[in-house]
């Protein structure tokens, strides 16, 4: 039977994926118009969410990089151009992640993390965006999720 920490933990892994919902809900809306939503809001959020459950004010280092990277354009007529922007824009957005190995305390199981975020990152971009077998609004709720999924459960969860 499991004891009341362990109740506990999972409750928090369980809200910070609710934190990663509220992020791609931003990000995906972001999409569609207000572009801030997905520039600004969705990286903020998911920055106060990394630091609630953290207590580690170097995720914040993460923000502005979100904000440059969450900016970049990925659209073309091409489907060469399509890849090559496509494949930028998930590299970009993946490399933010790169603060955790950083300020990690194990960098070694955050060098896994942060390939596995960068080929996940790459896959969805590419895969979802180029060959679009999912409606748009899904593809880019997708990839909200699969953006912040790993990025806020690797800082070490310090408020159990």
């Amino acid at each position: 039977m499991a004891n009341d920490e362990e109740k506990k933990l999972q409750l928090r892994m369980f809200l910070k994926l609710l934190c990663v919902c509220v992020f791609a809900l931003l990000y995906a809306w972001g999409g569609m118009e207000m572009k801030w939503l997905r520039r600004y809001l969705a990286p903020v959020w998911l920055t106060l969410s990394m630091f609630y459950f953290s207590r580690n004010w170097k995720v914040f280092l993460q923000a502005p990089l979100m904000f440059g990277s969450l900016s970049l354009g990925y659209g073309a007529d091409t489907t060469w151009i399509k890849i090559i922007k496509r494949g930028i824009y998930a590299l970009a957005n993946g490399t933010t992640s790169l603060v955790h190995i950083w300020t990690a305390e194990s960098v070694k199981k955050f060098w896994i993390l942060f390939c596995l975020n960068m080929g996940i990152g790459l896959a969805i971009s590419i895969v979802l965006g180029v060959l679009n077998p999912l409606p748009a609004r899904a593809e880019e709720l997708l990839f909200g999720v699969f953006f912040g999924l790993l990025v806020i459960y690797m800082p070490k969860d310090k408020t159990a």
